[in-house]
């Protein structure tokens, strides 16, 4: 971003203090966060940089190639706050990091759709909503658990890739117990049982797949149906 050639301006002009600044956007970016600098510049930085972020954000929504770089110039000024959100969440909530920044970097330019630039406390507003969709994100919901990619397990046991996508469709049995919705997954891998396996470890659907193969040994509790997705239903 400090040598981004096509952002336009390269330089904002900040009155402040009865005088005048000109920061380029590293010196911008060192008044926010290294250099002890009074409210009003950082205020100021934030207003003038979202300002230019939503008029960049406008022209890329009506085709305009008059795209000027400064909604990623926005996103960079608050990488130190992003940073400090990943860091604390990946290590307090095991959040994968990859997925955690990019939820991240999307929710600060979501944010710029909905702020205004003379908000008394734009720069604030916006590191706040980024921060707590982070946080929201790296919880997820209370059953939901990383898995290994199914995909890539079955290969590596063997399984020959195809074009054709496959689907494994859980239906719940009628009644109060086993599941309370259908559960529906597709891959492409050609060997289903690694596939399986893995899936209905992790989610622990183990027994529930297993008497459902073999009705006889109990009541029914749902169907498998195994097919392409582009097969006739």
């Amino acid at each position: 971003m400090t040598t981004a050639a096509h952002l336009r301006p390269t330089v904002l002009t900040i009155e402040f203090g009865g005088g005048t600044a000109h920061l380029d956007l590293p010196q911008a970016h060192a008044a926010l966060w290294e250099r002890p600098t009074g409210s009003e510049l950082r205020h100021e930085i934030w207003r003038q940089a979202v300002a230019l972020a939503q008029h960049d954000a406008l022209a890329a929504a009506i085709g305009s190639t008059d795209v000027t770089g400064w909604v990623e110039a926005v996103v960079w000024l608050a990488l130190p706050r992003l940073r400090k959100v990943v860091r604390q969440a990946s290590g307090r909530l095991r959040a994968d990091r990859r997925d955690l920044e990019s939820e991240l970097m999307l929710a600060i330019v979501e944010q710029l759709a909905e702020i205004s630039p003379d908000d008394p406390d734009v720069g604030g507003r916006l590191l706040l909503f980024a921060a707590r969709r982070g946080w929201a994100f790296a919880r997820g919901p209370a059953d939901e658990r990383p898995t290994e990619d199914v995909a890539a397990v079955a290969d590596a046991r063997g399984a020959r890739t195809t074009d054709a996508v496959w689907e494994l469709v859980i239906t719940p049995p009628d009644g109060t117990d086993g599941l309370a919705a259908p559960v529906r997954f597709t891959s492409r891998s050609d060997l289903e049982a690694a596939r399986l396996s893995e899936l209905t470890e992790h989610l622990g659907l183990r027994d529930v797949v297993r008497r459902t193969l073999r009705p006889h040994r109990g009541a029914r509790l749902g169907s498998l149906p195994l097919r392409p997705t582009e097969a006739v239903r």
